[in-house]
């Protein structure tokens, strides 16, 4: 087995553990409390806290270590080493989160957390020391840079005025608005490193705005949603309309996949269905036509 196979696997089944670890705790200190995932859910602030962080750790850390796996394949082994380790990180705070709150450790939590560690360390090892393609250009050129800063502010201000315009209240006490046109139209215009900061940066400044407690989870859910479709960015307009509709799902999936431990699942599904068939639809029904708009405007754009 070569050494960039051993990596893959030792990153993946890494991540997958540490992701699944995370599950179990939370399982286990929710049933403690009585938890059911088919009945409606009353927790303390500080048990919803502690509940979304665990999970966040977990699977934020399952997420990198697989995209690690997923660079390491194509041959960027530094890039890879430096997702590993900030998966590492992830997975060592989550393994402390309970600790932090004053609550019991699952042995299997334990145990499926440090041998994650241990596998994705090892695919760290590996990476650092093996020829890596070099990349071509800055992570982020002047003007991606720019592009970021400019719609993010403007993702964030949509988001607080179309809430507060419409005001529709959330089951689950988050926000419903229609401001995530705004990270579709950027990553199909300009790819999926752009798409996914204005969604991770604007939405965290919303959530901090409103003084949003989970405002953690944004970075899964709205990276996701605009990570995938910027990687259909200049492809046909089919396969751009179904990662629209995949990077809205997963976004609306991440806090489902939440509000089932802090909420339970009647809540959760009410909370889903809002999101995506409200929120992430009309958002592409808006932001897909701008940007087929802006392409055909603007020259630039249509550069190959």
């Amino acid at each position: 087995m070569n050494r960039q196979l051993t990596a893959w696997i030792s990153s993946t089944i890494g991540g997958v553990l540490t992701g699944t670890a995370s599950v179990s705790e939370v399982l286990y200190i929710l049933s403690s409390f009585g938890w059911s995932i088919f009945g409606e859910v009353h927790l303390s602030d500080s048990e919803k806290m502690f509940s979304s962080l665990c999970l966040f750790f977990g699977l934020f850390s399952a997420i990198l270590a697989i995209t690690g796996a997923y660079v390491m394949h194509k041959g960027y082994s530094k890039v890879s080493a430096f997702t590993d380790v900030v998966s590492i990180v992830s997975a060592l705070l989550g393994l402390f989160t309970p600790t932090a709150f004053g609550l019991d450790q699952l042995d299997v939590f334990i145990a499926g957390t440090i041998v994650g560690m241990i596998l994705i360390l090892t695919s760290t090892l590996i990476a650092a020391t093996t020829p890596s393609k070099a990349l071509r250009g800055p992570l982020l050129t002047s003007v991606e840079v720019a592009v970021v800063a400019v719609f993010s502010a403007m993702y964030a201000v949509m988001i607080v005025f179309t809430y507060q315009i419409y005001p529709v209240p959330s089951p689950t006490g988050g926000l419903l608005h229609f401001g995530d046109f705004v990270v579709f139209l950027v990553a199909l215009l300009f790819g999926e490193k752009v798409g996914g900061l204005v969604g991770v940066v604007g939405a965290i400044v919303a959530d901090f705005y409103f003084a949003y407690p989970r405002w953690y989870i944004s970075i899964i859910a709205h990276g996701l949603e605009g990570i995938v479709p910027g990687l259909t960015k200049k492809r046909n307009s089919i396969l751009q309309l179904i990662a629209c509709g995949i990077g809205g799902f997963l976004m609306a999936s991440s806090y489902f996949f939440v509000n089932i431990f802090i909420k339970g699942y009647p809540v959760a599904i009410l909370s889903f269905i809002q999101d995506f068939f409200a929120q992430a639809l009309i958002s592409i029904a808006i932001g897909y036509p701008l940007a087929k708009i802006v392409e055909r405007t603007l020259p630039w754009f249509q550069q190959p």
